[in-house]
């Protein structure tokens, strides 16, 4: 009896044993048949197909979509996520991008700049370099030119460069010396430059001091530039 009873444990524990071994020999070629997802994102079809076949995993494309930041024919998104284990023979699914989607710039040229600059941004563009320079043909603040030019391909978000006019160039002048001069022909003599007068009178000195009505400080100094219309102050003495 005892020794049956042995017998019957030692062949209990080998059915146990092979029981084990049996769930890890199906956990082993579980595990070698899973594969980690690599990351596609920004890949091209290409590599993504070479890269698909080493792993032996399939291909499937969900569909295709434009992209601001993407190259054509390069992934966007993936099912499963990188990472994740799949097993091999799977489907790795992908969404390809075509690219930006170009849009026709729109006609601002001889538009204000504040409505050039909606229209801009209304047609999903941005504006770029704003310079301006002086015309005498085109009021201030107008647009005189665009680029790239309206009804251009650009990608949507692209920039819009714009010449703006200034206005008519104002043609500077240089101040003369005042200081010295009688009152009247200072005042006189801005009045025929196009520029405004401001005299400021102040009581005259002891002996020695300039006589009445003569031009002892100017401003703009001598010398200075000064634009048409400027206003000149001038102090004399009383």
């Amino acid at each position: 009896m005892k020794r049956f009873l042995r017998g019957l444990g030692i062949f209990l524990a080998l059915i146990g044993v092979g029981i084990i071994s049996a769930f890890a020999v199906v956990a082993l070629l579980l595990r070698q048949e899973e594969v980690r997802v690599p990351d596609f994102t920004g890949q091209d079809i290409v590599t993504l197909i070479e890269v698909l076949n080493q792993q032996g995993l399939q291909l499937k494309v969900d569909g295709r979509e434009t992209s601001a930041t993407l190259p054509r024919d390069t992934v966007i998104s993936q099912v499963p996520s990188p990472g994740s284990g799949i097993k091999k023979g799977r489907h790795v699914r992908v969404v390809i991008s075509l690219g930006p989607s170009e849009m026709q710039t729109p006609p601002v040229t001889g538009e204000q700049f504040r409505k050039a600059d909606v229209m801009i941004r209304q047609a999903g563009f941005f504006p770029g370099t704003i310079a301006r320079v002086s015309s005498g043909r085109v009021e201030r603040d107008v647009v005189i030119a665009q680029d790239p030019r309206a009804g251009s391909p650009l990608d949507k978000g692209g920039r819009i460069n714009l010449l703006v006019s200034s206005g008519k160039k104002q043609q500077t002048m240089i101040m003369p010396r005042l200081t010295g001069r009688r009152a009247e022909e200072a005042a006189s003599l801005i009045e025929r430059m196009g520029l405004q007068r401001r005299i400021v009178y102040r009581p005259a000195g002891s002996a020695g001091q300039p006589v009445e009505r003569v031009v002892v400080l100017q401003k703009p100094a001598p010398g200075a530039p000064v634009l048409p219309n400027a206003t000149v102050e001038i102090v004399v003495n009383k």
